[in-house]
Protein backbone atom coordinates (compact mmCIF):
# COMPACT_ATOMS: atom_id res chain seq x y z
CA UNK A 1 0.00 0.00 0.00
CA UNK A 2 1.21 3.48 -0.84
CA UNK A 3 2.49 5.11 2.34
CA UNK A 4 1.08 8.46 1.20
CA UNK A 5 -2.56 7.56 0.61
CA UNK A 6 -4.64 10.57 -0.36
CA UNK A 7 -7.40 11.42 2.09
CA UNK A 8 -9.62 13.34 -0.36
CA UNK A 9 -12.51 11.40 -1.87
CA UNK A 10 -12.13 10.19 -5.44
CA UNK A 11 -14.68 10.74 -8.23
CA UNK A 12 -16.59 7.56 -9.27
CA UNK A 13 -14.37 6.69 -12.25
CA UNK A 14 -11.11 6.96 -10.33
CA UNK A 15 -12.64 5.19 -7.35
CA UNK A 16 -13.61 2.17 -9.47
CA UNK A 17 -10.17 2.11 -11.10
CA UNK A 18 -8.44 2.00 -7.70
CA UNK A 19 -10.85 -0.68 -6.45
CA UNK A 20 -10.29 -2.79 -9.59
CA UNK A 21 -6.54 -2.50 -9.13
CA UNK A 22 -6.82 -3.97 -5.61
CA UNK A 23 -9.49 -6.61 -6.25
CA UNK A 24 -7.96 -7.75 -9.55
CA UNK A 25 -9.59 -7.69 -12.99
CA UNK A 26 -9.57 -11.52 -13.04
CA UNK A 27 -11.94 -11.61 -10.06
CA UNK A 28 -14.24 -9.06 -11.68
CA UNK A 29 -14.47 -11.29 -14.77
CA UNK A 30 -15.25 -14.49 -12.85
CA UNK A 31 -19.00 -13.99 -13.37
CA UNK A 32 -20.98 -11.57 -15.56
CA UNK A 33 -22.81 -10.13 -12.52
CA UNK A 34 -19.73 -9.37 -10.43
CA UNK A 35 -18.69 -6.20 -12.25
CA UNK A 36 -22.11 -4.60 -11.61
CA UNK A 37 -22.02 -5.71 -7.98
CA UNK A 38 -18.50 -4.25 -7.68
CA UNK A 39 -19.91 -0.86 -8.67
CA UNK A 40 -22.30 -1.09 -5.72
CA UNK A 41 -19.42 -1.93 -3.37
CA UNK A 42 -17.42 1.04 -4.70
CA UNK A 43 -20.43 3.29 -4.10
CA UNK A 44 -20.54 2.16 -0.46
CA UNK A 45 -16.87 3.16 -0.09
CA UNK A 46 -17.92 6.76 -0.75
CA UNK A 47 -14.74 7.50 -2.72
CA UNK A 48 -12.46 7.08 0.30
CA UNK A 49 -9.15 5.61 -0.98
CA UNK A 50 -8.39 3.71 2.22
CA UNK A 51 -11.80 2.00 2.15
CA UNK A 52 -11.44 1.18 -1.56
CA UNK A 53 -8.01 -0.35 -0.94
CA UNK A 54 -8.78 -2.42 2.16
CA UNK A 55 -12.22 -3.60 1.00
CA UNK A 56 -10.85 -4.26 -2.49
CA UNK A 57 -8.19 -6.56 -1.04
CA UNK A 58 -10.81 -8.29 1.13
CA UNK A 59 -12.97 -8.96 -1.97
CA UNK A 60 -10.10 -10.22 -4.15
CA UNK A 61 -10.83 -13.82 -3.14
CA UNK A 62 -14.63 -13.61 -3.57
CA UNK A 63 -15.51 -15.40 -6.82
CA UNK A 64 -19.31 -15.78 -6.72
CA UNK A 65 -22.13 -13.19 -7.00
CA UNK A 66 -23.64 -14.38 -3.70
CA UNK A 67 -20.44 -13.47 -1.83
CA UNK A 68 -20.55 -10.02 -3.40
CA UNK A 69 -24.24 -9.59 -2.59
CA UNK A 70 -23.51 -10.50 1.02
CA UNK A 71 -20.66 -7.95 1.17
CA UNK A 72 -22.99 -5.22 -0.12
CA UNK A 73 -25.56 -6.13 2.55
CA UNK A 74 -22.92 -5.91 5.28
CA UNK A 75 -21.58 -2.58 4.01
CA UNK A 76 -25.09 -1.10 3.75
CA UNK A 77 -25.98 -2.26 7.25
CA UNK A 78 -22.80 -0.66 8.57
CA UNK A 79 -24.04 2.69 7.32
CA UNK A 80 -26.55 2.59 10.18
CA UNK A 81 -23.65 2.43 12.64
CA UNK A 82 -22.57 6.01 12.01
CA UNK A 83 -20.53 7.40 14.89
CA UNK A 84 -20.04 10.97 15.95
CA UNK A 85 -17.01 12.76 14.55
CA UNK A 86 -15.45 13.36 11.17
CA UNK A 87 -14.32 10.21 9.42
CA UNK A 88 -15.63 7.78 12.02
CA UNK A 89 -18.60 6.89 9.84
CA UNK A 90 -16.17 4.81 7.77
CA UNK A 91 -15.01 2.60 10.67
CA UNK A 92 -17.83 0.05 10.29
CA UNK A 93 -17.10 -0.20 6.55
CA UNK A 94 -13.35 -0.58 7.10
CA UNK A 95 -14.14 -3.24 9.72
CA UNK A 96 -15.32 -5.42 6.84
CA UNK A 97 -11.66 -6.04 5.96
CA UNK A 98 -10.98 -7.01 9.58
CA UNK A 99 -13.95 -9.39 9.58
CA UNK A 100 -12.59 -11.03 6.40
CA UNK A 101 -9.33 -12.06 8.09
CA UNK A 102 -8.95 -15.86 8.17
CA UNK A 103 -9.62 -16.48 11.87
CA UNK A 104 -9.61 -15.15 15.43
CA UNK A 105 -5.83 -15.52 15.72
CA UNK A 106 -5.25 -13.16 12.77
CA UNK A 107 -7.78 -10.69 14.20
CA UNK A 108 -6.20 -10.73 17.68
CA UNK A 109 -2.71 -10.23 16.24
CA UNK A 110 -4.00 -7.32 14.15
CA UNK A 111 -5.69 -5.61 17.12
CA UNK A 112 -2.45 -5.95 19.09
CA UNK A 113 -0.72 -3.60 16.63
CA UNK A 114 -2.87 -0.68 17.83
CA UNK A 115 -0.92 -0.65 21.12
CA UNK A 116 1.93 1.07 19.30
CA UNK A 117 1.96 4.85 18.96
CA UNK A 118 0.63 6.60 15.89
CA UNK A 119 3.16 6.42 13.03
CA UNK A 120 5.41 4.14 15.10
CA UNK A 121 7.80 1.97 13.09
CA UNK A 122 7.01 -1.50 14.44
CA UNK A 123 9.93 -3.92 14.27
CA UNK A 124 8.50 -7.18 12.94
CA UNK A 125 10.67 -9.49 15.08
CA UNK A 126 9.75 -7.59 18.26
CA UNK A 127 6.04 -7.69 17.39
CA UNK A 128 6.13 -11.44 16.75
CA UNK A 129 7.93 -12.06 20.04
CA UNK A 130 5.21 -10.09 21.85
CA UNK A 131 2.56 -12.21 20.12
CA UNK A 132 4.39 -15.33 21.31
CA UNK A 133 4.60 -14.00 24.86
CA UNK A 134 0.88 -13.26 24.85
CA UNK A 135 0.09 -16.76 23.62
CA UNK A 136 -1.49 -15.53 20.39
CA UNK A 137 0.50 -17.94 18.23
CA UNK A 138 0.60 -21.74 18.30
CA UNK A 139 1.90 -22.51 21.80
CA UNK A 140 2.69 -26.12 20.86
CA UNK A 141 5.04 -25.10 18.07
CA UNK A 142 8.81 -24.71 18.37
CA UNK A 143 10.07 -21.14 18.81
CA UNK A 144 11.31 -21.07 15.22
CA UNK A 145 7.97 -22.35 13.90
CA UNK A 146 6.01 -19.84 16.00
CA UNK A 147 8.16 -16.99 14.68
CA UNK A 148 7.60 -18.18 11.11
CA UNK A 149 3.87 -18.25 11.80
CA UNK A 150 4.04 -14.69 13.13
CA UNK A 151 5.81 -13.42 10.03
CA UNK A 152 3.26 -15.24 7.86
CA UNK A 153 0.47 -13.36 9.68
CA UNK A 154 2.29 -10.04 9.21
CA UNK A 155 2.59 -10.78 5.49
CA UNK A 156 -1.13 -11.54 5.32
CA UNK A 157 -1.99 -8.28 7.10
CA UNK A 158 0.20 -6.39 4.60
CA UNK A 159 -1.54 -8.16 1.71
CA UNK A 160 -4.90 -7.17 3.21
CA UNK A 161 -3.65 -3.53 3.34
CA UNK A 162 -4.26 -3.46 7.09
CA UNK A 163 -0.54 -2.96 7.70
CA UNK A 164 1.93 -1.05 5.55
CA UNK A 165 5.51 -1.96 4.76
CA UNK A 166 7.95 0.21 6.69
CA UNK A 167 10.82 2.14 5.17
CA UNK A 168 13.02 -0.86 5.86
CA UNK A 169 12.27 -4.53 5.35
CA UNK A 170 12.34 -5.32 9.08
CA UNK A 171 9.42 -3.07 10.05
CA UNK A 172 5.76 -2.26 9.44
CA UNK A 173 3.45 0.67 10.11
CA UNK A 174 -0.27 1.09 10.64
CA UNK A 175 -2.13 3.85 8.80
CA UNK A 176 -3.58 6.42 11.23
CA UNK A 177 -7.17 5.77 10.13
CA UNK A 178 -6.70 1.99 10.34
CA UNK A 179 -5.23 2.40 13.84
CA UNK A 180 -8.20 4.53 14.93
CA UNK A 181 -10.57 1.95 13.49
CA UNK A 182 -8.68 -0.82 15.32
CA UNK A 183 -8.98 0.99 18.65
CA UNK A 184 -12.69 1.45 17.93
CA UNK A 185 -13.05 -2.31 17.34
CA UNK A 186 -11.17 -3.06 20.57
CA UNK A 187 -13.41 -0.60 22.41
CA UNK A 188 -16.51 -2.40 21.15
CA UNK A 189 -15.17 -5.87 21.99
CA UNK A 190 -16.45 -7.78 24.99
CA UNK A 191 -13.42 -10.06 25.05
CA UNK A 192 -10.55 -7.61 24.42
CA UNK A 193 -10.37 -4.48 26.57
CA UNK A 194 -7.61 -2.03 25.65
CA UNK A 195 -6.35 1.08 27.44
CA UNK A 196 -4.14 2.99 25.00
CA UNK A 197 -2.56 6.34 25.85
CA UNK A 198 0.61 6.09 23.79
CA UNK A 199 2.39 9.16 22.47
CA UNK A 200 0.06 11.65 24.18
CA UNK A 201 2.72 13.42 26.31
CA UNK A 202 1.62 12.01 29.66
CA UNK A 203 3.91 13.15 32.45
CA UNK A 204 2.31 11.08 35.22
CA UNK A 205 0.87 7.61 35.63
CA UNK A 206 -2.85 7.82 34.78
CA UNK A 207 -5.30 7.52 37.66
CA UNK A 208 -6.99 4.16 37.93
CA UNK A 209 -10.56 4.00 36.67
CA UNK A 210 -12.37 0.91 35.45
CA UNK A 211 -9.28 -1.18 34.80
CA UNK A 212 -10.49 -4.52 36.17
CA UNK A 213 -11.37 -5.72 32.67
CA UNK A 214 -8.40 -4.23 30.80
CA UNK A 215 -6.37 -6.95 29.07
CA UNK A 216 -3.83 -4.76 27.25
CA UNK A 217 -2.41 -1.37 28.18
CA UNK A 218 -0.02 0.92 26.34
CA UNK A 219 1.55 4.00 27.92
CA UNK A 220 4.56 3.99 25.59
CA UNK A 221 6.10 7.13 24.05
CA UNK A 222 5.26 9.48 26.92
CA UNK A 223 7.22 11.42 29.56
CA UNK A 224 6.29 9.46 32.68
CA UNK A 225 9.13 9.55 35.24
CA UNK A 226 7.77 7.66 38.25
CA UNK A 227 5.36 4.79 38.77
CA UNK A 228 4.26 5.27 42.38
CA UNK A 229 0.73 3.86 42.38
CA UNK A 230 -0.18 0.18 42.39
CA UNK A 231 -1.61 -0.81 39.03
CA UNK A 232 -4.70 -2.87 39.81
CA UNK A 233 -5.41 -4.75 36.61
CA UNK A 234 -6.08 -8.38 37.52
CA UNK A 235 -6.68 -9.37 33.87
CA UNK A 236 -3.88 -7.38 32.22
CA UNK A 237 -1.73 -9.51 29.90
CA UNK A 238 0.39 -6.89 28.08
CA UNK A 239 1.83 -3.64 29.46
CA UNK A 240 3.84 -1.29 27.21
CA UNK A 241 5.85 1.32 29.14
CA UNK A 242 8.69 1.77 26.65
CA UNK A 243 10.12 5.12 25.51
CA UNK A 244 9.24 7.08 28.66
CA UNK A 245 11.51 8.90 31.13
CA UNK A 246 11.13 6.29 33.86
CA UNK A 247 13.46 6.59 36.83
CA UNK A 248 11.57 4.90 39.67
CA UNK A 249 9.14 1.98 39.79
CA UNK A 250 7.82 1.44 43.31
CA UNK A 251 8.24 -2.05 44.78
CA UNK A 252 4.49 -2.67 45.02
CA UNK A 253 3.67 -1.46 41.49
CA UNK A 254 3.41 -5.02 40.11
CA UNK A 255 1.45 -6.48 43.07
CA UNK A 256 -1.91 -6.74 41.30
CA UNK A 257 -0.90 -8.01 37.86
CA UNK A 258 -1.14 -11.80 38.25
CA UNK A 259 -1.95 -12.40 34.55
CA UNK A 260 0.72 -10.16 33.01
CA UNK A 261 2.62 -12.03 30.29
CA UNK A 262 4.34 -9.23 28.31
CA UNK A 263 6.16 -6.27 29.90
CA UNK A 264 8.01 -3.73 27.74
CA UNK A 265 10.22 -1.20 29.56
CA UNK A 266 12.53 -0.56 26.59
CA UNK A 267 14.34 2.73 25.93
CA UNK A 268 13.92 4.08 29.48
CA UNK A 269 17.57 5.09 29.69
CA UNK A 270 17.24 6.61 33.18
CA UNK A 271 15.80 3.42 34.68
CA UNK A 272 18.75 1.98 36.64
CA UNK A 273 17.09 -0.88 38.53
CA UNK A 274 14.02 -3.07 38.65
CA UNK A 275 11.90 -3.24 41.80
CA UNK A 276 12.12 -6.43 43.87
CA UNK A 277 8.32 -6.59 43.49
CA UNK A 278 8.80 -7.79 39.92
CA UNK A 279 8.82 -11.27 41.48
CA UNK A 280 5.03 -10.92 41.82
CA UNK A 281 4.64 -11.24 38.03
CA UNK A 282 4.14 -14.99 38.21
CA UNK A 283 2.76 -15.24 34.65
CA UNK A 284 5.44 -13.11 32.95
CA UNK A 285 6.92 -14.67 29.80
CA UNK A 286 8.33 -11.66 27.94
CA UNK A 287 10.46 -8.89 29.50
CA UNK A 288 11.99 -6.24 27.23
CA UNK A 289 14.73 -4.11 28.84
CA UNK A 290 16.30 -3.03 25.54
CA UNK A 291 18.11 0.31 25.80
CA UNK A 292 17.40 0.84 29.51
CA UNK A 293 19.90 2.02 32.13
CA UNK A 294 19.54 -1.24 34.07
CA UNK A 295 22.93 -2.12 35.56
CA UNK A 296 22.09 -5.41 37.25
CA UNK A 297 19.16 -7.74 37.54
CA UNK A 298 17.53 -8.36 40.92
CA UNK A 299 17.86 -11.90 42.31
CA UNK A 300 14.05 -11.87 42.58
CA UNK A 301 13.94 -12.35 38.81
CA UNK A 302 14.66 -16.02 39.48
CA UNK A 303 11.10 -16.33 40.79
CA UNK A 304 9.72 -15.76 37.29
CA UNK A 305 9.49 -19.43 36.36
CA UNK A 306 7.59 -18.80 33.11
CA UNK A 307 9.99 -16.15 31.73
CA UNK A 308 11.11 -17.20 28.24
CA UNK A 309 12.18 -13.92 26.63
CA UNK A 310 14.56 -11.41 28.24
CA UNK A 311 15.98 -8.65 26.04
CA UNK A 312 19.07 -6.95 27.49
CA UNK A 313 20.40 -5.47 24.24
CA UNK A 314 21.97 -2.01 24.54
CA UNK A 315 22.31 -2.23 28.31
CA UNK A 316 25.52 -2.46 30.36
CA UNK A 317 24.63 -5.92 31.66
Amino acid sequence: MDNNIRVECLPPGEAFKLFEEKVGSKTLRMHPDICKLAEAVVEECAGLPLALITIGRAMASKKSPREWEYAIEVLRQSAASVLLGVGKEMYPKLKFSYDCLPDERFRSCFLYCSLYSEDHHIVKDELVDCWIGEGLLDEHATLSSARNQGHFIIGSLIDACLLEKGHYNYGVKMHDVIRDMTLWIAGESEKEKFFVKSGVQLKEQPNAKKWEEVTRMSLMDNQIENLTKILECPNLQTLFLGRNDLKVIMDDFFNSLPMLRVLDLSYNKHLKELPVGIAKLVSLEHLNLLGTGIRKLPVELKALAKLKYLNLEWTVI
